[in-house]
């Protein structure tokens, strides 16, 4: 297979599974995270409509969310490159599954947050009733879970930013071009190269 239609990660560079599931997860949640944070200062009408939609593209992409999370957890993380510090690659690597375990909770707490007031979630024209009576402690108790989770996904972002700013500007390693480009094969040769020359 051609190294431009690199399916799978190889073990120093992602595949296009994989880049193709960050940007279209990385849209998602963006957009999502500014619905969210529009409709809580809108006016009621429109804090309504905000929320629709908000809850309409969160159940439209859920499979594939779900599919993004479940797959960096089967196939875990390409190495490091050979100009990454081993430290900085571990610690971005664990806080990348913390990540990816936030927005799971938000996954799960944002269609229980609708549920748990006994009220349905619409979809377009679909609508999926509350398999429950409204339970205020449990709605006020998700509530504040999908809150303080939004916030962490917040600042989950702004880390992951400079992070890139780091790795692009500052070190030059080529961290940023495993997730645009699926080119594993040069990534191998690259390390490869490395450590032959070590030996």
């Amino acid at each position: 297979m051609a190294v431009g239609m690199r399916v799978n990660d190889t073990s120093n560079g992602y595949g296009w599974i994989s880049i193709v599931l960050h940007w279209l997860t990385a849209i998602v949640v963006l957009t999502m995270f500014v619905i969210g944070t529009m409709s809580q200062g809108a006016a009621r009408e429109e804090s309504l409509a905000l929320v629709h939609l908000h809850t309409t593209i969160g159940m439209t992409a859920y499979v594939l969310l779900w599919g993004r999370i479940v797959w960096r957890f089967a196939v875990g993380h390409p190495g490091p490159l050979p100009k990454q510090g081993i430290a900085f690659f571990t610690v971005g690597k664990y806080f990348h599954f913390v990540f990816l375990i936030t927005i799971a909770v938000m996954l799960l707490s944002g269609p229980l947050l609708v549920w748990s007031g006994g009220e349905a979630i619409h979809v377009f024209a679909v609508t999926i009733p509350s398999p429950v009576e409204k339970l205020a402690r449990v709605q006020h108790a998700l509530r504040v879970v999908h809150g303080y989770t939004a916030s962490f996904i917040l600042a989950a972002m702004i880390l992951h930013v400079l992070a890139v700013f780091k790795h692009t500007v500052l070190n030059r390693d080529g961290t940023f071009d495993k997730i645009m480009i699926a080119d594993g094969g040069r990534n191998d040769r690259l390390a490869a190269g490395t450590n032959k020359a070590k030996a």
